[in-house]
């Protein structure tokens, strides 16, 4: 029987991932009448079933609200972003999957 031990040493390979600075979200609307609001999908299956039930709902309570519907990828692209601004006042964010 032999005495000899053996020692390892575990490395952890990610090494130290630092979060990404946080923020603070924008202020909510106190009322949507009138506004135009942003739906975004990342065009799944299933999110125009649901879009168009939310903007009806939308549009029974805020008559005057604006629909823009918004398609891109799951992770939306700065520059896409820095288009739609300017164009919608409220946003929502709904993906299929």
């Amino acid at each position: 029987m032999s005495t000899d031990t053996v020692q390892l040493e575990l490395l952890n390979p990610r090494s130290k991932i630092e979060p990404p600075p946080g923020s603070l979200p924008a202020e909510r609307l106190a009322d949507l009448s009138g506004k135009r609001i942003g739906l975004y999908s990342n065009g799944k299956q299933g999110m125009d079933n649901f879009y168009t039930v939310f903007e009806e709902l939308l549009k029974k309570q805020y008559p005057a609200a604006i629909i823009k519907k918004l398609t891109g990828a799951f992770v939306i692209k700065e520059e896409d972003a820095e288009v739609w601004a300017p164009e919608i006042d409220a946003f929502v964010y709904g993906v299929g999957d």
